[in-house]
């Protein structure tokens, strides 16, 4: 007997895989910056949507068609990640430079923002160094550091990536990390979206070099974020799974107490760090609530 939840689930990735975002480039901060817009009505305000760490635009797709329903929606890919340019070498301040270039650029200025992780806390970020750029910030399932638990690097070793000789050995080796249940629908659509074929064979999209960005010396004594944002006014929403690796409870309402203008936390049941893939309905849920209240 087929499990009418999962069925639910299913049509809802189909549905919102049949209204994909089109695909624009724009020149930001020293590179070609690829973004994936889902217009909406005619005069609608923009929200901008940030992705998380080696992901990419197409991490919005179950929930962008959706919000398009009120707004346009704007997804960019960082750089060195999904179809934008690389950098011979990269620094977390460029990742700041790019969120305000592309709002510069493509004249959004006072666009609520929503960021998932690594690109929530370059959100933060870029609120702290021009917060007339953005009317409000939804942070979700992003690791702030503190002076007891500072953000650091990776304990692994830098290493480039692999070349698979087909596609159907890449996209079986498509894997959320940290690793995470997930509908296998929601994995096969990130999947072929991660991936690209060049002449060595088929490879991820990101740049491999980017993956140094968390490569640190082992006695690296890593970032207080409380600090370095202790001044930053924006407006700001912070949703996490409850189950996350990433954002444990004690993170999540170290948050409320480190930024001065905390609205909200809240978080999602029986859920974990990658809210877009494997939870997109309770998110979406989530978002819709809190777009409808009002800021100031």
């Amino acid at each position: 007997m087929a499990d009418p939840l999962l069925e639910s689930f299913d049509d809802f990735i189909s549905r919102s895989a049949a209204r994909p975002g089109s695909s624009h480039f724009v020149d930001v901060a020293g590179i070609r910056m690829h973004y994936l817009q889902w217009a909406g009505p005619p005069g609608a305000p923009v929200l901008l949507l940030l992705h998380g760490y080696l992901a990419h635009a197409h991490w919005w797709d179950f929930i962008a068609p959706w919000l398009a329903e009120h707004y346009r929606i704007i997804a960019p890919d960082f750089g060195g990640m999904g179809d934008s340019g690389h950098r011979p070498g990269y620094a977390h301040g460029d990742f700041h430079e790019e969120i305000n270039g592309l709002v510069d650029a493509l004249g959004i200025a006072g666009c609520t923002v929503i960021g998932h992780s690594f690109g929530g806390r370059a959100l933060l970020y870029a609120c702290a160094h021009r917060p007339e750029q953005f009317s409000r910030a939804i942070v979700v399932d992003s690791r702030l550091g503190s002076k007891s638990d500072p953000v650091r690097g990776f304990d692994e070793e830098w290493r480039p990536k692999k070349r698979y000789a087909d596609e159907a050995t890449i996209l079986s080796r498509f894997t959320l990390r940290p690793i995470e249940p997930a509908p296998e629908a929601a994995l096969r659509h990130m999947a072929r979206a991660s991936i690209r074929q060049d002449q060595d064979g088929w490879v991820w999209k990101f740049d491999e070099n980017v993956t140094r960005l968390y490569q640190v010396p082992k006695d690296y004594p890593g970032v207080d974020d409380t600090v370095n944002l202790r001044e930053m006014n924006t407006p700001v929403d912070f949703i996490y799974g409850e189950l996350s690796r990433v954002v444990t409870p004690a993170r999540a309402a170290l948050l409320a107490r480190c930024l001065p203008n905390v609205r909200s936390v809240t978080g999602i049941p029986c859920s974990h760090h990658h809210l877009p893939v494997s939870q997109p309905i309770a998110l979406l849920a989530a978002l819709r609530v809190l777009l409808q209240e009002k800021v100031g």
